[in-house]
């Protein structure tokens, strides 16, 4: 009987300390610092969609997709927007971008950096696009060829 006595006596000892260091490890401060990593093109390849990605839209597609240049008198136009890419037309290589298309917010996707602009302005001939942090628009108007 007085093994059994002891024996309980040691597991009722073995189950306090098990307890009050639990409740010792919980009142220790916990330093969580999530640390994230910057934007950078590296990372970033995860956000690169693989096609263009049109959603949640505050503009009329009908008004944006077509041909732009920034003069009416220009040889040749900037870019052409369509619903499958971003088509940069003096560019060295593949002009062909994949973009998001997010409300009124377009992100251009580059071999080397993500452009994002906010598209302030869409008319039948206007287009209005303050890119990046810059606080001027700049403004596209329909290309006549």
């Amino acid at each position: 009987m007085k093994k059994i006595i002891a024996l309980l006596l040691l597991l009722l000892l073995y189950n306090c300390k098990k307890a009050e260091a639990e409740v010792e490890k919980e009142n220790q401060p916990t330093e969580k610092v999530e640390k994230t990593a910057p934007q950078t093109l590296e990372n970033q390849t995860s956000i690169r969609p693989e096609k263009t990605i049109i959603r949640n839209l505050t503009i009329d597609t009908a008004t944006v997709f077509g041909i732009w240049t920034q003069e009416k008198d220009s040889p040749h136009a900037e870019f052409q927007l369509t619903s499958k890419s971003f088509y940069i037309v003096d560019y060295d290589g593949n002009g062909d971008r994949i973009y998001i298309l997010d409300k009124n917010e377009i992100t251009l996707f580059y071999e080397n950096e993500i452009q994002k602009g906010i598209i302030t302005t869409t008319k039948k001939d206007t287009l209005k696009i303050k890119w990046g942090d810059s606080e001027t628009e700049t403004t596209y108007i329909k290309f006549e060829n």
